[in-house]
Order: C-alpha cells, then structure tokens, then sequence
C-alpha cells in the first residue's frame, strides 16, 4: 500500500478555511499546489511505473516539509 502526503492545494476548501483566510497575506504561492499536482502523483501510483513501489508516501507539498527540515 503506498499514500500521498498533501501540503496546501489551491481549492475553496483551503480557502474557505478560517484560519487561512485571517493569514492569507502570508501565505507564499510556491507553497501552495494545484489539484493537478496531486492528480498526477496518484495516477503514478495507480500505473504500472509504480507496480514495484510498495510502502511509500509520496510528498505532494513543493519542497515544504523539506524546507522545514
């Protein structure tokens, strides 16, 4: 079994949200990804490319929990 670890996803949802609309100033945009992004790392998964990946999480965050370190 192999997961995707999202970070922030430009959707309503992350938008709508209380705490990020009273922050939203400081919010970088390189942190922030598109629904496109995390598409294309599960069909990853879902392919025959990954049919010898097992166990992985997959970071779908552009380098934030990294840079957190």
């Amino acid at each position: 079994m192999n997961a995707v670890r999202l970070g922030a996803v430009d959707t309503p949802m992350l938008w709508e949200n209380p705490n990020v609309k009273s922050g939203k100033e400081k919010i970088d945009p390189a942190d922030v990804g598109k629904p496109e992004h995390i598409a294309e790392a599960i069909l990853y998964l879902c392919s025959d490319a990954a049919g010898f990946t097992n166990g992985a999480v997959l970071n779908v965050d552009g380098g934030r929990l990294a840079r957190l370190g």
